[in-house]
């Protein structure tokens, strides 16, 4: 009497794995379902945001020029409050699709993390720099309006390390954990093309204040983290070099 059972080495009939399903389940967004404020969110992040920018697209060296300490002031403290405005939206919004933060990347922080964050600042700098170069030969020059924005008594460069924080957790929860994870998401798109194209470009925008030159310079940027993104599957490494970058500027204003 044979007592051995027979096992099945494969189902037949089991289909593949599609890139998109395994996107869902990788991502921490397999039980994700579209709500209300999914609809809200895409709005605010691809059409509002950009569009508050465009406002300051005319003479912003003029306004930013004419800064002083306490306008400054209040103009950081006003950029922290909205950004941590969108973050707590898109922790609602998530919430609701049933994904919460590990649906944007929020994984435990690792120390790899760090690695990561710092060659991707060395490799990014270095080629936006060359970048910022050519397009400078073209007679299109870098403005530099953020070294209008550095304060520089302590009390003021206090409040930017809380910007540069602010900036690292909420922007990259929005642009790179929220926006590219729901346009894939609800295009069902087998890869990140579009979600990464529409993303930095969205988050080029964000920043037209800057100019032509400023546009094209952050959303190549903005597609070097959406790759960071992609590469490492967490947040983190974005979070990290976002914060370092902003931080820098207090010694490297641009």
């Amino acid at each position: 009497m044979n007592t051995f059972e027979r096992i099945a080495i494969y189902e037949a009939n089991k289909e593949p794995q599609s890139s998109y399903d395994k996107f869902k389940v990788d991502s921490g967004n397999s039980q994700f379902r579209i709500s209300r404020l999914t609809f809200l969110s895409l709005f605010f992040l691809i059409i509002a945001y950009p569009g508050m920018s465009v406002g300051f697209t005319d003479d912003p060296t003029a306004m930013l020029t004419n800064l002083n300490e306490g306008t400054r002031l209040f103009l950081l403290i006003s950029t922290i409050m909205f950004q941590w405005l969108i973050f707590l939206l898109l922790y609602g919004t998530s919430y609701r699709e049933g994904t919460l933060l590990a649906g944007l990347g929020f994984k435990k922080i690792r120390g790899i993390d760090f690695a990561w964050a710092f060659s991707f600042l060395l490799v990014a700098n270095l080629l936006l720099t060359g970048l910022a170069w050519v397009l400078a030969q073209v007679g299109l020059p870098m403005p530099g309006e953020i070294s209008f924005l550095i304060p520089t008594d302590a009390l003021g460069r206090g409040v930017w390390v809380v910007v540069a924080v602010t900036a690292g957790i909420c922007e990259e929860a929005a642009f790179r954990g929220y926006l590219m994870t729901r346009l894939r998401l609800m295009g069902k798109f087998q890869n990140w093309v579009i979600p990464t194209i529409v993303s930095a470009v969205v988050f080029g925008a964000c920043h037209a204040y800057q100019g032509i030159p400023g546009f094209i310079v952050i959303t190549t940027y903005g597609l070097m983290f959406s790759l960071l993104y992609i590469r490492t599957g967490t947040i983190w490494p974005g979070i990290i070099a976002h914060f370092f970058q902003d931080f820098g500027a207090l010694f490297f204003p641009q």
